[in-house]
């Protein structure tokens, strides 16, 4: 089992944590592939004691298509069937890695399947080795997916486009229009966190009452906007329902992000400066001046 599959991870200003969440699958592959954004610095000597790691470090920041491009061509090249992406933040309990890897190599319609993913939570949950089962979805996230590498040249690989955010709802979504499909394991699970709420004042209420929630920095805004844009141009009229729903998500947090930052000014300049790249034709990395 273990020859078939490959990893690998994307890694921005790593932690000891970080380092720690990559041993819970690093014994489980043939090779693991550490794809480093780290500007400043190179972090190879984390891993001096991971015998089957390869480390690639170029002192800049390319992103996460341009890795996930680059990791999937090289698993490829060196014989690999399937390739397990990771993020940093997220781990498996070993039992758990080892029922996903079984079930994808015995899964009836394997040939017909782009990507695999489980279900994530904050902790970690035992895989539940009697129920067996699995669902259809428009998209999966990049962490925990297997990549189906046999499919990966027919689908296009991942946009580049897409710098950050939207990365595997684009590859999942082009998998959907060559007739692919993108399947979850209902039964099965890995540690990972989107992140932790905070406790946010908006600006309709003067930011005097609070709530936990969910927001993110004017930067990323600018992201899920211009790229929110991009998809819908890009999909719109091959996959309108499924398109329509991740739009009307991708608008609610959006609107969360506005209303609870505490930039709101530079927040909606984002969003003008989102609009106006996506109409010129302005994809990639942000240059802000």
């Amino acid at each position: 089992m273990k020859s078939n599959f490959a990893a690998s991870v994307i890694l921005y200003h790593p932690q000891i944590e970080d380092i720690a969440n990559i041993s819970t699958y690093c014994t489980k592959v043939d090779k693991v592939y550490i794809y480093d954004n780290t500007e400043d610095k190179s972090n190879e000597n984390l891993f001096s004691e991971m015998d089957n790691v390869s480390y690639f470090w170029d002192g800049e920041n390319k992103g996460l298509s341009v890795r996930l491009n680059a990791a999937c061509n090289r698993a490829i090249s060196d014989g690999f069937d399937y390739l397990l992406t990771m993020d940093q933040d997220s781990s498996f309990l070993e039992e758990n890695l080892d029922c996903y890897f079984n079930d994808i190599l015995n899964f009836s319609n394997k040939e017909s399947v782009a990507i695999y993913g489980l279900v994530y939570d904050k902790e970690n949950i035992a895989v539940k080795r009697d129920e067996v089962s699995f669902i259809k979805k428009d998209h999966l996230i990049t962490s925990a997916s297997v990549v189906n590498l046999k499919l990966f040249t027919i689908i296009g690989g991942f946009d580049e486009n897409l710098f950050i955010d939207g990365v595997d709802i684009d590859y999942c979504f082009a998998a959907l229009v060559k007739g692919f499909d993108n399947i979850e394991f209902q039964n099965n699970f890995f540690k990972h966190s989107l992140g932790e709420p905070k406790r946010k004042g908006s600006i309709t209420s003067f930011y005097l009452y609070k709530k936990n929630v969910m927001i993110h920095p004017p930067v990323r805004v600018y992201y899920m906007k211009r790229n929110m844009l991009y998809l819908e141009a890009k999909y719109g009229d091959v996959l309108p329902e499924i398109i329509a729903t991740q739009k009307k998500a991708y608008q609610r947090h959006i609107k969360r992000c506005v209303k609870y930052s505490d930039s709101f000014f530079k927040t909606l300049y984002m969003l003008n400066l989102a609009e106006s790249d996506f109409k010129n034709k302005i994809m990639g990395k942000i240059t802000l001046k």
